[in-house]
C-alpha cells in the first residue's frame, strides 16, 4: 500500500464553502463580459477554483462547473497579452482534467502553462505548474520524463520562504516516487537521495503532512529495496519500520485515518519480513490497526489486502506461539515490549477502544484486562502501569471507564482474585502520583473494591 481529511464539522464547511460560491457567482452574474472583460475572467477563475477545491455536491459535477469556468477565462486571457493570467488558468483547468482521469489532457495544459510562465512568470509559479506537469508524466507511466521534469522544477523554488521550501520538498518527493517507479536498484537508491535531500528540510512544525508523508515514503522504498537486495534484507527492513513508525507521528488515527491505515499496514509488512514472535505479535496488531481505520464503504480492496495479511501471520503465530486471542498476542506483546515503547504501544490500542460505542467499548477493554491477568500476575502489573500512564493523560471520564472494566476483570478470576488485586494495587502505587492514587483508589472503594 502506498499513501484529505476533514477536521471541521461537515454542515459548517458545506455552508461556508456554498456561502463563497454563491457570492462568486452572484459577482460574475452582475459584471458583464462585454464591458468589463478582465474582471469578468477574474471572478470566472475563481469561481473555477471554488468550485474545484470546495465542492458542495459531487466533486465530479463540481470539477466539470470549474472546467466551463476556465474555458471562459481562457477565452479573455489572450496569452499574447495576458500570459500569465491565461497560464494560471491553463494550470488549473490541467488540474481539473487530472482529478477526472485524462491525464494526457492535463499534461498537456500543465506543458503551455509552463512554456507561458518560463517566459513572462514568477519562477516559483513555473515550478509549480512543472511538478504538476511532472505528477502527470508519472501518471502516464513516463516515469524518465517526469524525473526531467520534476529536475527542472526544483532549481526554481525559491527556499527562502516557508511556501517555496514546500514546494521545494514536494517536488523533491514527488521526482523519488518517480524514480521509484522504474523498479530497478538504481532508481530505487536515487529515491532515497532525494527522500534525504527533502528531509534534512524539513520541519515536522512547519510542514507536519509533507514531513509524515516524506518519511513514509522512504519506508516504502526501503522496503523495496529490501526484496532485491537478500543480503542487507533484515537491515533494510528494520530501517523501514523505523520510517514507518516515523511517519505515524504525523499521521495519528484521528487525523489522517487513511495514511494512518496504510502505514501501520506497511509497518506491519516490514516487521512480519523480519521474522520472529515478538515482531509477528506487532505485524498482527498494526493489521488490526488498519482494518480499523480504513473506511468499510470506501476502502473495501486495501481491506481485503489487509485481512489477507492478519490471517497469514496468525497462522505463523499458531505454529509457532499458539494464544487464544488476538488480544493475548497483544498483551504478550506489550508485556514483552522494553520501558520505554510499552506506554505509546498501548496508547494507540487504548485510544482505538475508547472510541468504540458502549457495549462494545466496555467488552473490548475487558477482554484486554482479562487477557494480561491471564499472563500472570508480574506481566499484568505492567500492563495496568502501561495502561494508567496511558489513562491519567486523559480526562477523568475515561480513567473512569477504564477501571470500571478492569474490576470487572478482576471479579473473573476466580480463586486468583486476590493475586491479581494485589497486581492492581501495586501498579496504582507504581504509576501514581499521590492525588491521582487517591483518586484512582477512591474511584475503585466506590465500585465496592477491597484493597488486598
Amino acid at each position: 500500500m502506498s499513501p484529505d481529511t476533514a477536521a471541521e464539522p461537515v454542515d459548517t464547511v458545506d455552508a461556508e464553502r456554498l456561502a463563497t460560491i454563491r457570492s462568486l457567482e452572484a459577482q460574475l452574474a452582475a459584471t458583464p463580459r462585454s464591458l468589463r472583460p478582465h474582471q469578468h475572467a477574474t471572478l470566472a477563475y475563481r469561481l473555477g477554483l471554488a468550485y474545484s477545491e470546495h465542492p458542495v455536491g459531487p466533486p465530479e459535477e463540481g470539477l466539470r462547473r470549474a472546467l466551463a469556468c476556465y474555458e471562459n477565462a481562457a477565452g479573455i486571457f489572450d496569452p499574447r497579452f495576458d500570459p500569465v493570467e491565461h497560464a494560471r488558468v491553463l494550470n488549473a483547468a490541467g488540474a481539473a482534467h487530472r482529478a477526472l482521469g485524462d491525464v494526457n489532457r492535463a499534461a498537456v495544459l500543465f506543458e503551455r502553462a509552463a512554456g507561458l510562465l518560463g517566459e513572462h512568470g514568477r519562477a516559483d509559479e513555473r515550478a509549480a505548474t512543472l511538478n504538476n506537469l511532472g505528477l502527470a508524466r508519472t501518471e502516464t507511466g513516463a516515469s524518465a520524463d517526469a524525473v526531467e521534469v520534476f529536475s527542472r522544477a526544483v532549481d526554481l523554488f525559491d527556499r527562502s520562504t516557508a511556501e517555496g521550501r514546500r514546494g521545494w520538498i514536494a517536488t523533491l518527493h514527488n521526482r523519488g516516487l518517480a524514480r521509484a517507479a522504474a523498479g530497478d536498484e538504481a532508481g530505487l537508491t536515487g529515491a532515497l537521495d532525494d527522500f534525504e535531500l527533502a528531509l534534512q528540510a524539513l520541519d515536522a512544525n512547519e510542514a507536519p503532512y509533507h514531513y509524515g508523508l516524506v518519511h513514509h515514503s522512504t519506508g516504502v522504498v526501503l522496503a523495496d529495496l529490501a526484496s532485491i537486495r537478500p543480503d542487507g534484507r533484515i537491515g533494510l527492513l528494520d530501517r523501514a519500520a523505523d520510517e514507518f513508525a516515523e511517519s505515524l507521528t504525523i499521521f495519528v488515527r484521528t487525523g489522517f485515518p487513511f495514511q494512518h491505515a496504510l502505514a501501520k499496514y506497511n509497518l506491519g509488512v516490514a516487521v512480519a519480513g523480519i521474522g520472529g514472535v515478538d515482531n509477528l505479535r506487532l505485524a498482527l496488531a498494526c493489521f488490526e490497526d488498519a482494518l480499523a481505520a480504513l473506511d468499510t464503504r470506501l476502502h473495501q480492496a486495501q481491506r481485503t489486502q489487509a485481512y489477507a495479511r492478519l490471517v497469514q501471520v496468525e497462522e505463523q503465530l499458531a505454529a509457532r506461539a499458539p494464544a487464544p486471542s488476538r488480544t493475548a498476542h497483544f498483551t504478550a506483546l506489550v508485556a514483552a515490549t522494553p520501558d520505554d515503547d510499552r506506554v505509546p504501544l498501548l496508547r494507540d490500542r487504548l485510544l482505538r477502544l475508547l472510541d468504540l460505542p458502549d457495549p462494545h467499548r466496555h467488552a473490548a477493554l475487558v477482554d484486554l484486562a482479562l487477557a494480561g491477568y491471564q499472563l500472570g500476575p508480574d506481566r499484568a502489573r505492567l500492563l495496568i502501569e502501561a495502561e494508567l500512564g496511558v489513562l491519567v493523560e486523559l480526562p477523568n471520564q475515561w480513567l473512569e471507564v477504564a477501571l470500571r472494566a478492569r474490576l470487572e476483570a478482576l471479579s473473573r478470576q476466580g480463586d486468583d482474585v486476590e493475586v491479581a488485586a494485589r497486581a492492581l494495587d501495586e501498579a496504582v502505587g507504581a504509576t501514581l502520583g499521590v492525588p491521582q492514587r487517591m483518586f484512582v483508589r477512591d474511584f475503585l472503594y466506590s465500585l465496592g473494591w477491597e484493597r488486598p
